[in-house]
Parts: C-alpha cells; structure tokens; sequence
C-alpha cells in the first residue's frame, strides 16, 4: 500500500477531525468577538433594536443550517465552518441574555463578568458535540 502524500490526506476530513475544527472555531469566534468588545462595542441600531452578536449568530446559523441541509454535500466542511461561528456568537451573548448581568462600573465591564459562564457554555457544547459523534459512530459500526 502506497504512503498518501500529505494534500491527499489534508484532503480527506474524517469525524474527529471534524469535531477539533468546529471546537477550536467555536471558541476562536467567542475570543474574537470579545477582543472586538474591547476595542469597539460594534451594536449597530436598526429599526429602534440594538443588534448584538447573539442576532448575528442567529442569522448565520439559520442560513447555514438551511444550506448542510439542501446545499451542495461538498461543501459541508464550509457549513460546519459557519455554524460553528453562529453558534460561538449565540453562547458568547446567552448568559447576558438569560440571567442578565449585575450593574457593576462600565458596560464593558459587565459585559467581561460573563466570561466564566461562557467558557462553561462553549465547554458544554464541545463535550455534547463530542457526545453525540461517539453515538453515531458506536450506531454507525453495529
């Protein structure tokens, strides 16, 4: 058996590698979006509501999910991609949403006093990710 180079095995994207991606994208996209916080609270005003990254993440997962369901099978690494960015923007924003947070000093600063929450939040998904991939694939060998 001849040795795969390694564009071939690049290429070739099985389940595990999957969940790193989706995992290191989901927490790449709750960094991201606190670093932008921190230098510019970018809540732009639209009809009278102020859009937070929790309606971002909405938007994008509706549309990508619509398009892993009917779009085109070769793209799914993309649409995992984009769920995984929707789905970071909805956990970074859930806790504030949910429970709300105590006044304390700046909005800024309020808003960093979730980050303990949100790591849960993010740990939680990644470990149910997790969860339900190694049911499937026990499902998918019997």
């Amino acid at each position: 058996m001849a040795k795969d180079g390694i564009i071939t095995k690049a290429t070739r994207w099985e389940t595990h590698h999957r969940i790193a991606v989706f995992s290191i994208v989901l927490i790449l996209s709750i960094l991201v979006t606190r670093l932008a916080v921190l230098i510019h609270d970018p809540n732009p005003i639209l009809f009278g509501l102020e859009l937070h990254h929790f309606d971002y993440g909405i938007l994008i997962l509706l549309i990508s999910s619509q398009l892993a369901l009917f779009g085109p099978k070769k793209l799914r690494d993309l649409y995992i991609f984009l769920i995984a960015i929707g789905s970071g923007f909805i956990l970074d924003e859930y806790w504030i949403i949910r429970h709300g947070v105590a006044p304390v000093g700046t909005r800024l600063e309020q808003y960093n006093s979730t980050l303990f929450s949100v790591m849960i939040l993010a740990s939680v998904a990644v470990l149910a990710t997790l969860f339900v991939s190694s049911i499937l694939r026990h499902r998918k060998n019997k």
